[in-house]
């Protein structure tokens, strides 16, 4: 699940502002506030993350795109080319294997809280390309775990990647941007002692282990056919002399009693050596991309949280984090569902393309073919509308005989005592545009589907009963999350009553208000307590339109 976004001189949003994300989440604030910048920076990456065949960093727009925000001056605030944009993704991974996680820290870090990828995207001059230039990475509870700078990639570096590439395809989709080597280096990590203390207890209290694993390291090397000690360095080769005088350092490091500072230095040395394939914006498409030494004893093809048989160590391995990180995001970006303010209005007849949609469209254009080729569907949605009081049902019929491809999406009126049919086109605009959302929360499972204005064009009854569906949606089977630009009150109202009835709980629901301060925008998240009323003050009164209209 997405836990939060920061935008940091992204269009209205010039100083870093943190949005909190819920299972449901509904973005408030007058016109030209800055609400649809939150939904637009998702976009943004999601789109450039669909361009496989593309190596630019960020894709502003494309042709048929999900958005189009013009050109890269266009994002910055102020249109400021000096600034930085900064966007920032956290995300919780309760859908990853436990496993996956316990192998990076070993429990001295919380295993359970969310990852963050942080990226700076710069451009230096008008004839240079967007770039990213740094990628920070946050996990275990902290934030600013460590920070790669983006570079070439190297020789080595280059060769490493391709045969990790031709072996297995990274992350399944091999993209050309790959082959351009672009890497990223680490430059800094975190010097917090906090961080590193549990760490340095595991090792303080095993050190006598772990230096006789390390005396014991040559003789495996021996045995596995590489003489790495007690060779004269002038007829050895130099990697493997270096690599010997390397383990006899460890070996008298860990002999002393080596303290918390000592400790840190090390690790954090090491962890600095680490280089990461870069996948347009996302980091460690594969394992780190250089043979680093000690103390992980990657040179001795050994695991890094395993050093020796029964002996177990929690390690702060910056690569791996920052791959599981990148993960994450891939699959964050993979989830997301954008819709749009305004869905494909409806057709009289439609023909049968022969294809087999999975969900109804960004634009809301293939709810006729998933409709057609799923009728289990129709009667799911047919229940809903029943629920949402909308006085309608859907047929969904072939034109002619039943092997013809044209066929056609109608309305059966049921508030009459002998219901007639309509064509989807002859009702009301609202309905043909709350189908495909209603639609699609229905279609699918574990999304972030977003919206804008989903209460455009239909009636405040039904603007209150979308919180219905929503509450409903977020659960099992479903599962989904929803971040909604929206001016409902009749939506949050409903919410608010849904937390007051337990149905929902205050944390399922973030509200957030939007609005224009002096140094551009600003987000609030203003929370709900256990009677579904409002903690924080609504900026300028909740709703006082309607106040305002009566005096």
């Amino acid at each position: 699940m997405l836990k939060a976004l920061t935008l940091e001189n992204f269009k209205a949003f010039g100083s870093p502002t943190r949005i909190e994300f819920a299972p449901i989440t509904l973005v408030f604030g007058e016109n030209s506030a800055g609400k649809s910048s939150i939904l637009q920076a998702l976009n943004l990456l999601k789109q450039t993350h669909e361009s496989r065949d593309s190596s630019a960093a960020l894709l502003p727009r494309t042709e048929d795109g999900i958005v189009d925000l013009g050109s890269f001056n266009e994002l910055l605030f102020d249109h400021d080319t000096d600034r930085v944009l900064r966007l920032g993704i956290e995300m919780q991974p309760d859908s990853s294997p436990r496993y996956r996680r316990r192998v990076l820290f070993g429990g001295a870090l919380d295993e359970d809280k969310p990852y963050g990828v942080l990226l700076s995207f710069q451009r230096h001059k008008k004839t240079d390309e967007v770039a990213v230039s740094t990628i920070t990475i946050s996990a275990g509870g902290h934030d600013d775990l460590a920070r790669f700078k983006t570079r070439p990639l190297q020789g080595e570096e280059r060769r490493m990647l391709r045969r990790v590439m031709w072996l297995s395809p990274i992350r399944g989709r091999p993209a050309q941007r790959r082959q351009e080597g672009i890497g990223a280096q680490c430059e800094w990590v975190t010097d917090d002692v906090d961080v590193w203390t549990p760490f340095y207890k595991a090792w303080h209290a095993r050190r006598s282990d772990v230096r006789d694993m390390l005396d014991e390291m040559p003789r495996h090397m021996e045995r596995r056919g590489r003489v790495v000690r007690d060779v004269e360095e002038d007829d050895a080769d130099e990697s493997m002399a270096s690599w010997s005088r390397s383990i006899d350092e460890a070996i008298a490091f860990y002999e002393s009693d080596f303290t918390l500072s000592q400790f840190m230095d090390r690790m954090r040395a090491w962890a600095m050596t680490c280089v990461l394939s870069v996948d347009g914006f996302v980091p460690g498409g594969g394992p780190p991309l250089n043979r680093r030494e000690l103390p992980e004893i990657d040179a001795a093809e050994m695991r890094p949280h395993r050093l020796r048989e029964g002996l177990s160590l929690p390690l702060l391995d910056v690569g791996r984090v920052a791959f599981m990180a990148g993960h994450l995001l891939e699959e964050s970006l993979d989830a997301l569902f954008p819709m749009g303010p305004y869905r494909r209005p409806p057709e009289r007849w439609y023909i049968f393309t022969g294809t087999s949609p999975i969900d109804v469209g960004y634009k809301g254009d293939h709810l006729p073919d998933l409709l057609f080729r799923e009728p289990q569907l129709v009667d799911i949605a047919n229940r809903w509308l029943r629920r949402l009081n909308i006085g309608y049902e859907l047929k969904v019929r072939s034109v002619g005989d039943r092997d013809s491809d044209l066929f056609e999406v109608r309305l059966a009126d049921t508030r009459r005592s002998d219901p007639v049919d309509v064509a989807l086109s002859d009702v009301g605009f609202g309905i043909s545009q709350i189908l495909p959302f209603l639609v699609q929360s229905l279609a699918t499972d574990k999304q972030l589907i977003t919206i804008e204005q989903p209460e455009v064009h239909i009636h405040p009854r039904l603007q209150a009963d979308l919180g219905d569906l929503l509450a409903e949606c977020i659960r099992e089977p479903y599962e989904h999350q929803f971040l909604i630009e929206t001016h409902s009150e009749h939506l949050v109202l409903r919410l608010q009553k849904l937390v007051r009835n337990g149905t929902l709980k205050p944390s399922h629901v973030s509200i957030i208000y939007v609005s224009r301060g002096n140094s551009g925008s600003e987000a609030e998240r203003l929370h709900l307590d256990e009677t579904g009323d409002f903690v924080d003050e609504w900026p300028g009164g909740f709703f006082p339109e309607r106040l305002r209209e009566l005096q």
